[in-house]
């Protein structure tokens, strides 16, 4: 059952217009991610959204009970709403159903909104009532090379570089039609880089996708370590969730076992260097730096083994940062 806890502030007396979920996780209840959520709240304090809204940060009652009372000041409006849960997805899943709006924003507690965030996901949800799931684009900052290129590398999948239809969606920076993501909730079973269950069901009832680069967030980054640990939990859900389903595409690929590892590598290195090619601009990665591009696309697809073995074998996953 969920519980609601009301931080400041009284109820709205207008019905939002958008409900926007926020969830941590990585390194949730730790102080690197206390960090994070403060950045989050302090970008969605700075909105430029003129209409009702409501926020909520989903939370285990533990985690908390442990928050820092500094930052029931940052979004006087935000609500904190507890449930028991064992994984984000869950969380994510809860806020849908606690949300009071008709779109429900989803929003990782360690991304950062642009001012016109919000107003960018509720003009696209508005301008295209066929459109089921808008995502934004993620960026890991500027002031390194590093950070440029892994986000090219890694959040470049589904950009279409202008407000266009595109074949996927992001759930750390997506807007939703609630009736859509009660109908279709995020998977809950092992492994939190399992969001493409999700999505197939939406598109294969008739749902359809949108991109907006207006609704942009500044991802943290913590450089190579977390890449490690990113990429070798993409690397499981790459494997095990068309092993769940086997109408997802490549799904055969899935169950040819451990030839299936090398042959995911291969095909997600060549995606990954062809997305660094047509995006490259739009993640202010200059043509001279390509080439550093496509040596850590390879690098970081070879780190996603160890997961994808895992997922052969059908182990669970490995234990990391995420839940």
């Amino acid at each position: 059952m969920l519980r609601r806890s009301i931080c400041t502030g009284g109820m709205r007396k207008m019905r939002p217009v958008v409900s926007v979920v926020i969830t941590s996780d990585y390194a949730s209840g730790k102080p690197a991610g206390w960090r994070d959520v403060r950045s989050t709240l302090a970008g969605l304090a700075r909105q430029d959204f003129r209409e009702p809204a409501e926020f909520l940060l989903l939370e285990t009652p533990d985690v908390a009970a442990q928050m820092p009372a500094d930052l029931l000041a940052i979004l006087p409006s935000l609500r904190v709403v507890t449930v028991p849960a064992a994984s984000a997805n869950e969380l994510k899943n809860a806020g849908a159903r606690a949300a009071a709006s008709d779109f429900v924003a989803l929003l990782d507690a360690d991304c950062r909104p642009v001012p016109g965030w919000l107003r960018s996901l509720v003009t696209a949800l508005r301008d295209h009532p066929d459109v089921a799931v808008v995502s934004g684009r993620t960026a890991y900052g500027t002031q390194t090379l590093l950070d440029r290129v892994m986000a090219l590398v890694t959040r470049s999948f589904l950009d279409e570089g202008r407000t266009a239809p595109t074949r996927h969606v992001t759930i750390n920076n997506a807007g939703f039609r609630r009736s859509v993501l009660l109908a279709h909730p995020l998977p809950e079973v092992a492994g939190p880089h399992m969001s493409m269950l999700q999505s197939e069901a939406v598109a294969r009832d008739g749902g359809r996708f949108l991109f907006e680069p207006g609704m942009y967030v500044t991802h943290t980054y913590e450089g190579w370590e977390m890449e490690k640990e990113i990429r070798t939990s993409m690397g499981y859900g790459v494997i095990r969730v068309r092993r769940l389903d086997p109408q997802m595409p490549y799904a055969r690929l899935a169950r040819l076992g451990y030839l299936s590892v090398a042959l995911f590598i291969v095909l997600r290195t060549l995606h990954s260097c062809w997305n660094c090619l047509r995006r490259a601009d739009a993640y202010q990665v200059a043509w001279y730096e390509l080439p550093v591009a496509f040596g850590l696309a390879a690098a970081a697809c070879a780190m996603e083994a160890p997961g994808m073995l895992r997922a052969v074998r059908d182990l669970p996953p490995e234990a990391t940062e995420f839940r």
